[in-house]
Parts: structure tokens; sequence; C-alpha cells
């Protein structure tokens, strides 16, 4: 499929977005990861502050310390790689909102080039900030893993729109 192709099917691209666990052990394409920080830079911000950056971690030992924080962080040491998605608080008024919209437009542009991550909550801590050489009064919001999924999951099931869609009048 080429880019334009898969330009014209966003709706596929937001349905199929799923949470990936297992990863293939293949290399991401320098040029892939590239498009992949570059769809990333227009994630929208609080008054266009551009106060997120990304920390790629490559190192097995490191990817193996940052699964091993928490109970359900397991797959970032199953991946070739993880991103931490992290906000400057200084640079922002809302660097909670601007650092969750930013990991969020990554793992759609991740997708976009069928690429597989894994929201992992609960990452801003102390020992996660260490082990990434960061400021402590910067914020991550999330370290995904990224790489190849093993396989695609099947959808789980969805509640219909009619039980969280509210009108009011």
């Amino acid at each position: 499929m080429n880019e334009n192709e898969k330009a014209l099917n966003g709706k596929e691209l937001l349905m199929k977005r799923r949470s990936i666990r297992e990863f293939k052990d293949k290399e991401i394409p320098k040029d892939t990861l590239n498009e992949v920080f570059e769809l990333s830079r227009y994630a929208p911000t609080a008054s266009n502050s551009q106060a997120f950056y990304f920390i790629v971690v490559t190192d097995k030992k490191t990817l193996e310390e940052l699964a091993n924080v928490r109970g359900g962080s397991a797959p970032i040491a199953r991946a070739p790689m993880a991103v931490a998605i992290c906000v400057d608080p200084d640079e922002t008024s809302r660097p909670m909102e601007d650092g969750c919209i930013a990991s969020y437009h990554f793992m759609l542009a991740a997708r976009f080039y069928d690429l597989g991550t894994c929201w992992t909550a609960d990452m801003n801590r102390k020992n996660i900030k260490q082990i990434l050489n960061m400021p402590q009064n910067h914020l991550v919001t999330t370290v995904t893993p990224l790489g190849y999924p093993v396989k695609e999951p099947a959808a789980p099931e969805r509640k219909p729109k009619e039980e969280f869609v509210k009108y009011l009048g």
C-alpha cells in the first residue's frame, strides 16, 4: 500500500489501532522512524507551546529496566525499542494534556506505518526519569514499546455509541 492510499484511509487507521504487547525481532528502518516523528510534530498543544519531546531507547538493558519498574510494563522489554513521551512543564500551561495528546498522536503515526505501540500508564516516576536521564520536574506521560506486531489482535468489544453519546437540547 502506498502513502497516498494510506492517507485516504484515516477511518481504518482509527478503528484498527490496538495495544500491541508482542513484537517481531525486526529493526525499524531509520526513514520509517523519522516519518513517525515527523507526523508527531503536528500534535496540538496549548498555545502551540510544542513542549513535548521524545526519548528513544534501544539499549536492551535499559528496556529491561524500564519494563521492570512496575507491573504491566513488560511489553517494553519485548520490543526492539521504546519511546518515552515527555513534557517540559515550564514551557506549557497544560503539560498533562499536551503530553497525552502528543502520545496518542505518536501512537497513531506509528500505526500508520504498521508499527505497534501500547500505552503504559503510571510512568511519571522518579526512577523512570533517572533511567531516562531527564529532569525530575518534567512529565513522562507514557513509555510505549515500539515495533512490528507479531500479530494484529482482533478488536475488543465496544459499547454502542448510544451508551456514551449524550445530547443536550
